[in-house]
């Protein structure tokens, strides 16, 4: 949002609070503005929806297709319906352009068949390779494809193949790093990643053709690296971290400081669902903390009594400081 539109928003949501303006006049004022959606925006939002939401489940259908007729099907033809898929969308991705929200689409799409050809390949010719290769070869291909398409979503992909190739090749995968808590947390590497993929979000989100005010791609790297720390700090305050060396203590404090440190950053920056996630994560390791605590003695009835009262007061502490951070933000330009 512009500064203009910003103080703008803010002045007529006062004046509405104010009961100077009726809500009806101040949503009008706002529609007028240019601030809430109207029925164009409302129909861009919707076609990129469904474009994008359209180009996965096509991809998700070959996918599905090629496998429901695994036997039925020669090798040739499996391999003649992915490459000619590849080869068309590539080539309509060329011929619309990455300045059109389609040619973006088609050259998603065409990443993502990239994919499942690599994974045909693997499985036909048994090459042995080992599951993180797959995703290594899959992002390293398509790097080329990523920047010059200047799209969130293709950079958001490779972001995705690049934390999967990290969490194999260390041989710690977890869909939601629940099991990686048990075993001391992620790997380092996966937090110095997604750290650096967080900073250069944040560099590059700005820049991107379908980046722009929605701050997808600087959100999702932000989350991943929120979630990274709270499995890595959670698992040093268990058992995990029992007897761990000066680079697993000085890593996780490292970890503490980012986590500290996105508190003033996203009040800076002004983002109130990533504040949401740091809470969340802080919430997280506080509770692993206190559950450490309470374990050291004769855990029971009254411990369980003691996390359930935390984490009530906990949440509804973060929640009423970020309703208040919201009023105030919104009660600057006023």
């Amino acid at each position: 949002m512009s500064g203009g539109r910003g103080a703008l928003h803010r002045q007529l949501i006062e004046l509405a609070r104010r009961r100077v303006l009726s809500a009806p006049a101040a949503e009008e004022g706002l529609r007028l503005a240019g601030v809430l959606p109207d029925g164009p925006a409302w129909r861009r939002f919707l076609e990129h929806v469904c474009a994008y939401g359209g180009a996965l489940a096509c991809a998700a259908g070959i996918v599905f297709l090629v496998a429901f007729n695994w036997q039925e099907w020669p090798p040739i033809a499996k391999f003649a319906l992915l490459q000619a898929l590849l080869a068309a969308s590539a080539a309509v991705a060329w011929r619309l352009g990455t300045g059109r929200p389609a040619g973006r689409v088609a050259l998603l799409f065409a990443m993502i068949v990239c994919g499942a050809l690599l994974a045909y390949l693997g499985q036909h010719y048994q090459t042995g390779a080992d599951s993180y290769q797959l995703f290594l070869a899959w992002g390293l291909l398509i790097l080329p494809w990523v920047a010059a398409s200047r799209s969130a979503a293709a950079w958001a992909l490779l972001l995705v193949l690049a934390n999967l190739a990290a969490q194999l090749y260390v041989g710690r995968f977890s869909p939601f790093l629940l099991d990686a808590i048990g075993g001391g947390g992620p790997h380092p590497a996966l937090f110095w990643l997604d750290l650096a993929a967080a900073a250069s979000a944040e560099w590059l989100g700005g820049r991107l053709a379908d980046g722009g005010r929605r701050r997808f791609l600087p959100r999702l790297a932000g989350a991943l690296t929120l979630a990274v720390i709270a499995a890595a700090l959670c698992g040093a305050l268990f058992d995990a971290g029992r007897g761990a060396g000066f680079l697993f203590w000085a890593t996780r404090a490292v970890m503490a400081l980012v986590l500290a440190g996105s508190f003033l950053f996203y009040q800076w920056r002004r983002d109130l669902p990533m504040l949401t996630l740091c809470c969340l994560a802080a919430i997280a390791v506080a509770t692993a903390g206190l559950t450490r605590f309470l374990a050291e003695g004769d855990p029971g009835e009254f411990a369980l009594l003691v996390v359930g009262a935390f984490l009530v007061a906990a949440s509804a502490g973060a929640a009423v400081w970020l309703r208040r951070l919201q009023a105030r933000w919104a009660g600057d330009a006023a």
